[in-house]
């Protein structure tokens, strides 16, 4: 059983967001220190549309648990850089903000592809084309009980597994488990025990065993921990 569970973004102004992809991370922190990023005060799921050369992908910013990650309930196939992962945890623990996802695939369900459509049936929190030229719209998922339905149908997903994002991945554990570790009566519900993802159709980004990965807007999201 995946549990997946909504997060408070940290994000940009809707006039700001075609602009995060070409902040440094220094500058994405800076800007978060300063208020100029503002923090939902309340969880939410995201649903993220890339629209690139034709193709489509519908994606959900979330919070992935990293007791799943532990136990093997997200596996993981690829190898990690231990100087990276470093790196990325260096961070982690002097700025308390994850600012880049983890991608995470899932077998298709078609429930999940309902509720996706059903928040998209909004009006968008975000729109706009990058340089690029790669189109980005993203939909909020106010209503708390399609959540608890995303969350419900999450929950009887198997065969989770990071497709890409392996070394924030792996500091977002070691973060936790270095946590957990200086408190034995740490909370569980804390968002240390999380870290920030965005679900993808296996389907949808695999071909002959190929992975691409969308390209979502850098910095779009961040995970206050």
């Amino acid at each position: 059983m995946a549990d997946v569970r909504r997060f408070q973004a940290v994000r940009p102004e809707k006039e700001e967001a075609i602009g995060m992809g070409v902040l440094s991370y220094e500058e994405v922190v800076e800007r978060y220190q300063s208020g100029r990023l503002f923090q939902n005060h309340f969880g939410e799921f995201f649903v993220y549309q890339v629209k690139d050369g034709g193709k489509v992908y519908d994606g959900i910013y979330a919070c992935a648990s990293v007791d799943d990650y532990l136990k093997g309930v997200i596996r993981n196939h690829s190898w990690a850089s231990d100087q990276v992962t470093e790196e990325k945890l260096s961070r982690l623990e002097t700025d308390k903000l994850q600012t880049e996802p983890v991608i995470i695939a899932y077998h298709k369900q078609p429930f999940v592809t309902v509720l996706m459509n059903k928040a998209k049936s909004f009006a968008p929190a975000y729109h706009f084309i990058t340089p690029d030229g790669v189109e980005h719209t993203i939909w909020e998922m106010y209503d708390y009980a399609l959540a608890k339905l995303l969350i419900e149908a999450m929950q009887g997903t198997a065969d989770l597994y990071v497709a890409a994002g392996h070394e924030i991945a792996a500091a977002s554990v070691a973060h936790c488990q270095d946590i957990r570790k200086a408190d034995r009566h740490y909370d569980p519900s804390a968002e240390f025990n999380y870290f920030m993802c965005v679900l993808l159709e296996y389907e949808s980004i695999t071909e002959d065993g190929a992975v691409t990965v969308p390209r979502f807007q850098p910095n779009m999201f961040c995970h206050a921990i």
